[in-house]
C-alpha cells in the first residue's frame, strides 16, 4: 500500500512539474521571450493552399465579369445615342408639324379669300343681271342718264351682260342705240374695252386661258 501511495505522489509531482512548465513556457511565449510555434510544429497557423484549380476559377470569374461590365458599357453607349437621336428627330417632327400648321393657316386664309371673291363675283353678277334688265325696260335717256353715274367698267359689263340677253332671246341689242346717246369720247372708250372683253373671253388655244382677276364692285343699282 505504501508503494502505491509513492507511486501516486511521483505521478502527481511529474504532472504538477509539467503543468507548472506549460504555465511558464506560455508566460514566456506572452511576454514574447520565446516563442511556442517555432518549437512546436502543431502551433503553427500555415497559410492554406490555393490549388491551380481554384487561380483558374477566379480568373474565369473576373474575366466574365470584366466582360460583363463592357457589355453594360457599350449598352450604355447605345442608350445614349437612341436618346440624342430621338431628341433630333423630335426637333425635326415639332418643325415640321410648324410648317404643316403654317401652310394649313395660309390655305385657309386662301380658301377663305377664294369663297369671298367667289361670292363678290356671284353678287356682281346678280347686280349686273339685275341691271341689264332694268335698263331695257327703261327709256333710253333715263338709262344713259343712269350710266353717267357708273364706271367705264360697271358699263361695260352691264352692256355685255344686255347684248347676252338679247342674244338668247333672239332679239336686236339696244346696245348701240345707248352708245350713241352718251358722250362721243366715253362711248369710244366704253366700245373699247366691250371689244377687248369680248376677245378675252375667246378660248385662246395658244396660250392657255386668260388669268381670273378679282372681280370688280357690283354697279350701284338705281334708285
Amino acid at each position: 500500500m505504501s508503494r502505491l501511495s509513492e507511486k501516486i505522489k511521483i505521478v502527481y509531482l511529474t504532472l504538477v512539474i509539467l503543468f507548472s512548465m506549460g504555465v511558464f513556457a506560455y508566460l514566456l511565449d506572452t511576454w514574447h521571450i520565446i516563442k511556442l510555434k517555432d518549437h512546436i510544429p502543431f502551433l503553427k497557423h500555415e497559410p492554406p493552399v490555393v490549388g491551380e484549380e481554384t487561380d483558374d476559377a477566379s480568373l474565369r470569374k473576373e474575366e466574365q465579369l470584366q466582360k460583363e461590365e463592357q457589355r453594360l458599357q457599350e449598352l450604355e453607349l447605345k442608350l445614349k445615342e437612341a436618346e440624342a437621336k430621338l431628341g433630333e428627330q423630335t426637333g425635326n417632327v415639332q418643325k415640321q408639324q410648324e410648317e404643316i400648321e403654317l401652310m394649313r393657316k395660309g390655305l385657309a386664309e386662301e380658301r377663305k379669300k377664294l369663297e369671298e371673291q367667289k361670292q363678290a363675283a356671284f353678287q356682281r353678277q346678280k347686280t349686273v343681271k339685275e341691271m341689264s334688265g332694268r335698263l331695257l325696260n327703261m327709256p333710253p335717256d333715263d338709262a344713259v342718264a343712269i350710266c353717267a353715274n357708273w364706271s367705264n367698267a360697271d358699263v361695260v359689263d352691264v352692256f355685255l351682260q344686255m347684248e347676252r340677253d338679247a342674244e338668247a332671246e333672239g332679239r336686236q341689242s339696244i346696245v348701240p342705240f345707248l352708245l350713241t346717246k352718251l358722250p362721243r369720247e366715253r362711248a369710244g372708250v366704253i366700245t373699247t374695252l366691250m371689244m377687248d372683253e369680248r376677245a378675252r373671253m375667246l378660248p385662246d388655244t395658244t396660250d392657255g386661258p386668260a388669268p381670273e382677276s378679282a372681280p370688280s364692285p357690283a354697279p350701284t343699282p338705281a334708285p
